[in-house]
C-alpha cells in the first residue's frame, strides 16, 4: 500500500473508540530488528513468526530531503532504503508503545 494508506491503516487499527497507541515504527525501530547474520528474511531466529512477511515495510520516518519520500525496510536484505509515498506499494508492521489503558483503570489509566 501507498504510505498515506499505510497511516489510514494504522489509523483504522486504532479506531474510533479513542486511541490504541498503534503507529507506524521509525525507520530506527525497523533496523533494530535486522540481524545482519540472515536474510530473507533478514530478522533475528526468535522473529521466525514473520516468514510470510512482506519483502518491503514502511516507516514512519520522511526523508529530510525529498519530502515525498519515506524510508523503509527492505527484509529480505535487512537494508534500508526510501520509497515514494505515492507510488511505492509496501507493507506495514504496526507497532505500539506499551498495552492501552484497562477499561477498569479509570481516566489515567493507571
Amino acid at each position: 500500500m501507498s504510505w498515506d494508506a499505510a497511516l489510514a491503516g494504522i489509523a483504522a487499527l486504532n479506531g474510533s473508540a479513542g486511541p490504541h497507541g498503534w503507529r507506524l515504527p521509525n525507520i530506527n525501530e525497523l533496523e533494530s530488528l535486522v540481524d545482519c547474520g540472515r536474510a530473507s528474511p533478514a530478522l533475528a531466529a526468535a522473529e521466525d513468526v514473520f516468514d510470510r512477511s512482506g519483502a518491503v515495510y514502511w516507516s514512519s520516518t520522511t526523508s529530510m530531503y525529498e519530502p515525498d519520500w519515506a524510508w523503509a525496510l527492505y527484509l529480505d536484505k535487512g537494508a534500508v532504503g526510501v520509497g515514494h509515498k505515492l507510488q511505492g506499494r509496501f507493507s506495514v508492521w504496526a507497532v505500539r508503545s506499551g498495552l492501552p489503558p484497562r477499561a477498569d483503570a479509570g481516566e489515567s489509566g493507571v
